[in-house]
């Protein structure tokens, strides 16, 4: 294991213990599903919520078949909006669903 530096914060601890164990992956996965009520806001998440994230795609839950279309219709916007706030492409597609909360 790295040895790391006395003046290492937590975060950068647990960074390079992410990194060590491979899990940076599955962390940024949790994280696309963690920031789609900011990536969206709140009118939107409050009507469609980000489930899980597999393959690239990130699956949400939308209360209604409008929702679930119009947001069909604005996915190029989200999914440029989730590339800025990873600072690169990691979800490749959103999968829009229909439930009943």
């Amino acid at each position: 294991m790295t040895r790391l530096k006395k003046s290492t914060t937590l975060g950068d601890a647990l960074r390079e213990l992410v990194r060590n164990l491979g899990m940076e992956g599955k962390l940024e996965e949790q994280q696309a599903v963690e920031r789609w009520p900011r990536v969206v806001g709140e009118r939107v998440a409050a009507h469609a919520r980000a489930v899980f994230f597999d393959g690239g795609k990130l699956f949400v839950e939308c209360d209604s078949a409008t929702w679930s279309q119009e947001l069909h219709y604005m996915k190029p916007d989200i999914l440029n909006r989730l590339d800025q706030s990873f600072g690169r492409p990691l979800v490749r597609d959103i999968i829009f669903t229909n439930t009943r909360r």
